[in-house]
């Protein structure tokens, strides 16, 4: 049972979330709004539990619906659930969310909702920042919905690199059958493997089949294993990029790897900088950017990118 906030007194933008936001979300979406010339908005949370029932995001909906100062909310840890209700509760769902299964944005205009997954917009731009055109294959370790988001972007050649492969392997069964019911849909069957792991031998049986200038992406999510980390005597390709799309680079044990071989294997290393920055402007710009102009979405980014750093 969740207790919705009462109806907002001014312009109100909500976190759908299992926990309290934190202050430096709170920074972004204040610095965001003022990048994007948007109306001022308050900034409020709606708690849900692990998992949500139909009839609680029924009440959320028909909040965002009947509140007039209400102007939409942020989708944190259920974005799959509302993609559940995206035909019945939405006027207009962006085709991102039927490729990745999931809504991370829920926008408001008068009399209408908009479902949208900025989550693949961000997976698409931060591969164009970090993955040469030339990549031949890409391998990422991980199904959760950052793994799913980056594997439907090269799979389906939105991206500058257009790998002739992408291999999406994971421990998690469950996250696995998703990547498999929704990125193989209208996919030519060679172009997307997925990948059930169980012991670190196959995890380096996946790394010694890609050929030079391949891609090794980690992309773990919480209810995966490391195999990677399990003592495995990891051999990258030669001319790789070696990327940890959600670690920082002074924590990531994947990168750490990397680094004996880096100068003799050629490797280019990359953390989870471009991806997070990518990701936060492309949840904003879906909430507030449309009508930013070229020089709005130029001051948002660098914003974003002066509170990620």
């Amino acid at each position: 049972m969740i207790t919705l906030p009462p109806s907002p007194e001014v312009p109100t933008v909500y976190v759908i979330t299992e926990q309290t936001i934190d202050t430096k979300l709170h920074t972004l979406i204040e610095k965001g709004l003022g990048a994007l010339r948007a109306d001022l908005c308050a900034v409020d949370t709606i708690l849900l539990g692990p998992t949500t029932s139909q009839r609680e995001r029924e009440q959320i909906f028909e909040f965002l619906q009947d509140a007039y100062n209400a102007r939409g909310a942020f989708v944190v840890g259920h974005a799959s659930e509302f993609h559940g209700d995206a035909n019945t509760h939405f006027d207009v769902v962006d085709q991102n969310c039927e490729i990745l299964g999931e809504v991370g944005v829920i926008a408001r205009s008068p009399g209408e909702l908009y479902a949208k997954a900025p989550r693949l917009t961000a997976a698409t731009r931060a591969a164009d920042k970090t993955l040469p055109t030339e990549t031949t294959e890409t391998l990422i370790f991980g199904a959760g919905p950052d793994a799913r988001a980056l594997a439907a972007a090269l799979s389906r050649h939105m991206t500058n690199a257009k790998p002739t492969k992408v291999t999406i392997a994971s421990t998690d069964a469950a996250s696995l059958n998703v990547a498999r019911q929704r990125l193989t849909v209208d996919l030519p069957e060679e172009r997307l493997e997925i990948r059930h792991l169980d012991q670190p031998a196959e995890y380096d049986r996946q790394l010694a089949l890609l050929p030079p200038k391949s891609a090794v992406v980690r992309a773990l999510g919480p209810n995966e294993a490391d195999l990677g980390a399990a003592g495995s005597a990891t051999l990258f390709p030669d001319d790789a990029v070696i990327w940890d799309l959600l670690g920082a680079a002074s924590k990531s044990r994947f990168l750490a790897a990397a680094v004996p071989q880096r100068k003799a294997s050629r490797l280019t290393l990359s953390d989870a900088r471009p991806y997070t920055t990518e990701r936060s402007i492309a949840i904003l710009e879906a909430m507030f950017g449309k009508d930013a102009s070229a020089s709005d979405l130029a001051k948002l980014r660098k914003v974003v990118t002066q509170i990620d750093n």
